[in-house]
């Protein structure tokens, strides 16, 4: 048996192109480790402007206030410079209060404000929901592709089904004549992690997450037949938009089955250095799971590395991803599976993104 997976979202798709180790670790084992600080700043400043796409949106359907589970009670006409000022420090305030693994210092708010103002006001407001129509705001989409290779089974987990695709969109906008757009805000590199390129327009219409947004867009929207994608990099270009129509879907379904159909033959999945021997410092430098050890975990052992290597020192403990690495070699996928879950995950569940929990 190799790596059971029933469902893809983009972050899981994207964690397997860049390291298919951290992938099987962080989605099938479900052990999950602290983001480091400037991918915390990116939810905060994410938050920030959701909660005016989701107030535009309250606004066409005739609400007054929307009841944010996070901060609490929003006002939904209300859009002062000082009132969404007052909605960024709240919103500050929730997730730094939660996030208490990183020393969170006056820059850090000033730097999230500025960031979602600089976002709000780029090229006079173009992209401020509040200047849009807006179709949905952080919509979840999950469902199946009912096709013959989308299937799976997997007795020794009951489960059986299809491969599904979940995921929650950002903004969803109608353009007019028939086209919507779809907005994703990003604080970080304009970079493919996987590959290390720059993301432009030339190389986006290869992009999964573009391409499953896309999938799953068809699907919530039959109707719509061309959409444009938009990738804002507030820190890094602005806004950078590819199109999509139905004759791209073949290719995307194309794109899920080879993935889905190696990921199931998977018996041991490589290290990002063991792809690309250039990539191995992001093993210390990125991954949390390359630079911790289970030394303070509560089930599993933490074990030393007894021979000297060209990753490890000699008595040095395995970091968790060589950890796994060697009891796959020594007990095989299918014991680390079922001896290394976290107790708290069970095989496609799906956790929230941009969640505090």
């Amino acid at each position: 048996m190799g790596i059971p997976i029933v469902y893809f979202r983009s972050s899981s798709f994207n964690a397997h192109r860049m390291c298919p180790m951290q992938a099987y670790i962080e989605y099938t084992l479900g052990i999950k480790g602290d983001s480091g600080k400037a991918a915390c700043k990116g939810t905060i400043t994410h938050k920030m402007l959701e909660i005016c796409a989701v107030c535009k949106k309250a606004m066409q359907d005739g609400e007054t206030k929307i009841q944010d589970k996070e901060i609490g009670e929003v006002l939904t006409a209300e859009y002062s410079p000082e009132y969404l000022n007052e909605i960024c420090a709240r919103v500050y305030k929730h997730y730094s209060s939660h996030m208490t693994y990183h020393e969170w210092k006056p820059k850090d708010e000033k730097d999230c404000t500025a960031w979602a103002w600089k976002a709000l006001e780029y090229n006079k407001g173009m992209f401020d929901p509040m200047n849009r129509t807006l179709v949905d705001a952080e919509p979840y989409f999950d469902f199946i592709i009912e096709e013959d290779w989308a299937k799976y089974s997997y007795p020794k987990y009951n489960l059986e089904g299809h491969l599904g695709i979940k995921g929650t969109i950002d903004l969803i906008t109608d353009i007019g004549d028939g086209m919507y757009e779809i907005i994703d805000w990003k604080t970080g590199q304009r970079k493919d992690w996987a590959t290390g390129k720059t993301k432009d327009q030339s190389n986006m219409a290869s992009d999964p997450q573009l391409r499953i947004y896309h999938y799953a867009c068809k699907k919530m929207y039959p109707h719509v037949n061309s959409f444009l994608f938009t990738l804002f990099f507030i820190n890094h270009g602005g806004p950078f938009t590819v199109h999509f129509q139905d004759s791209d879907l073949q290719k995307t379904e194309e794109i899920l089955r080879k993935k889905f159909e190696a990921i199931k033959k998977t018996e041991e999945p490589r290290l990002c250095r063991q792809i690309d021997p250039k990539n191995g410092w992001k093993c210390k430098r990125l991954c949390h799971y390359g630079k911790t050890t289970f030394e303070d975990h509560d089930t599993i052992k933490s074990q030393l590395e007894r021979r000297p290597g060209q990753y490890t020192r000699y008595n040095q403990k395995r970091s968790k991803c060589e950890q796994i690495r060697y009891m796959i070699k020594r007990k095989g996928i299918e014991w680390v599976t079922d001896n290394y879950i976290d107790p708290n995950h069970s095989i496609g569940e799906y956790r929230e993104p941009g969640g505090t929990e």
